[in-house]
């Protein structure tokens, strides 16, 4: 699968399997981080929370408790995502440039992995592990992860640029 970014003048994004669209997530307003994520019939919300060590958020549709949260550690390059079923999962970059990342379980087992592509009209090829494949919250984790990706290349862009 690939998310992909179909016009590099809107913060949207759609993961495809070939030709077929699976998921899309779509930023509410140009700057914000506010956004929709979509698959199947299912949406959420999602949304940035926090100022120096920025949480995340994750509501299914007119939903007022939270499915999923992810909270970046302070050094960057990881982070924890914690679900509404009390699993925890880690999220961690495997490359030293942070082109590549990885969803692992506790225990470091991998169940999905990003390889960031582009910058104008950023992307990622996505692998699903065959232990992933089965979660009923998959398509939420796919959206989740992809969000936190997105952020973190729109933050180190401005931090390249101000730096």
């Amino acid at each position: 699968m690939q998310w992909n970014r179909p016009s590099a003048f809107q913060r949207s994004y759609e993961l495809r399997s070939g030709e077929k669209v699976v998921a899309t997530l779509k930023f509410m307003k140009t700057f914000g981080s506010l956004a929709e994520g979509k698959a199947g019939n299912r949406t959420w919300t999602l949304k940035r929370r926090g100022f120096l060590s920025p949480a995340v958020g994750v509501r299914e549709d007119g939903g007022e408790e939270e499915v999923a949260s992810y909270q970046p550690n302070v050094f960057g390059g990881r982070g924890l995502v914690q679900l509404g079923t009390g699993e925890r999962l880690a999220l961690r970059s495997t490359s030293i440039w942070g082109t590549e990342w990885a969803l692992t379980t506790e225990t470091e087992t991998p169940l999905i992995r990003f390889h960031n592509k582009g910058v104008i009209k950023h992307g990622a090829d996505v692998d699903v592990e065959a232990m992933a494949k089965d979660r009923e919250d998959l398509a939420m984790l796919l959206v989740l992860v992809w969000y936190v990706l997105v952020l973190h290349q729109e933050d180190t862009a401005v931090s390249a640029a101000t730096g």
